[in-house]
């Protein structure tokens, strides 16, 4: 499926190649392929704790650097990570020793509008949270409650870059529901929902919420979740921010760009489509 939502693109393919190739290593091809791709040159020193920027910056001035830092992965950059152009891909397939059938649903659009990375992310959070929830315009609601379509399901919204959506669904059918069934449920909620947006009262409790999330992380235990925020937008290649700045803009995100943000996701993409069951 990554190769069908990205195409040709950077994030489709496999560091250390295809199954095949990898069954062919030798330790010493191993060691070869850690040494090209562990370079000290392109790292990123990532500090915390109780130590201010003077300090560091003492300590390292006295060290013999004799290259200029380059971030390894330009957070920027957009050229070549996916590939451009629309698919739209739905395969059923049959499966030998499935335990449960699982529907598989993935998107990707671009991104309209982005003010900037840390704001982008909470008007994606607070997306992502409403359409898992049971409120009015979520999908728990009408997949597992209402109706008791899927028994089990994950949804997922990930920014790329800054330059795409990418919505992932993975869920389980209930008992005697089929995956066509499930898949028309689904198709049929989220689409009311990117047409519709969310109410004020949804939008507010889920602003709400995730504020005080945000909130009751104690200050000691603040440096420890910006290392790890901050490590895994390293790691992705993201632009960084703060639990400061999570919550500085939380507060500013408005309705309206919660609802344009939904909109934006009717948007012709490239989507692919399993119906996964059991043989036999």
């Amino acid at each position: 499926m990554d190769k069908i939502i990205y195409g040709n693109g950077t994030l489709s393919r496999s560091v250390i190649g295809e199954p095949s190739i990898i069954a062919k290593y030798s330790s010493g091809l191993a060691s070869d392929l850690h040494r090209q791709s562990h370079i000290v040159q392109q790292a990123t020193l990532l500090v915390y704790g109780n130590v201010t920027k003077a300090q560091l910056k003492g300590v390292l001035g006295s060290l013999p650097i004799q290259e200029d830092f380059q971030h390894p992965l330009d957070p920027t950059a957009t050229e070549d990570w996916v590939e451009e152009g629309f698919v739209t891909d739905r395969v059923s397939i049959s499966q030998a020793d499935l335990s449960e059938y699982v529907f598989l649903y993935r998107k990707l659009v671009p991104l309209v509008s982005c003010d900037t990375p840390v704001r982008c992310a909470m008007v994606a959070q607070i997306v992502k949270n409403a359409l898992d929830s049971a409120l009015p315009g979520g999908l728990a609601g009408p997949l597992r409650f209402d109706q008791f379509v899927a028994r089990s399901f994950s949804f997922h919204i990930d920014l790329i870059k800054n330059h795409y959506i990418e919505v992932s669904f993975t869920a389980h059918p209930d008992n005697g529901v089929s995956l066509e069934a499930l898949e028309t449920e689904f198709r049929s909620t989220l689409e009311t929902t990117l047409e519709s947006g969310l109410t004020q009262a949804t939008f507010e409790r889920v602003k709400s919420r995730l504020t005080g999330q945000l909130k009751s992380v104690l200050d000691r235990d603040r440096p420890a979740y910006n290392r790890d925020l901050i490590l895994d937008q390293l790691m992705a290649g993201k632009p960084t921010f703060s639990l400061a700045d999570q919550m500085s803009a939380v507060e500013e995100v408005q309705l309206e760009d919660v609802n344009q943000f939904l909109k934006s996701l009717l948007a012709k993409g490239r989507e692919t489509t399993r119906l996964v069951s059991a043989e036999g």
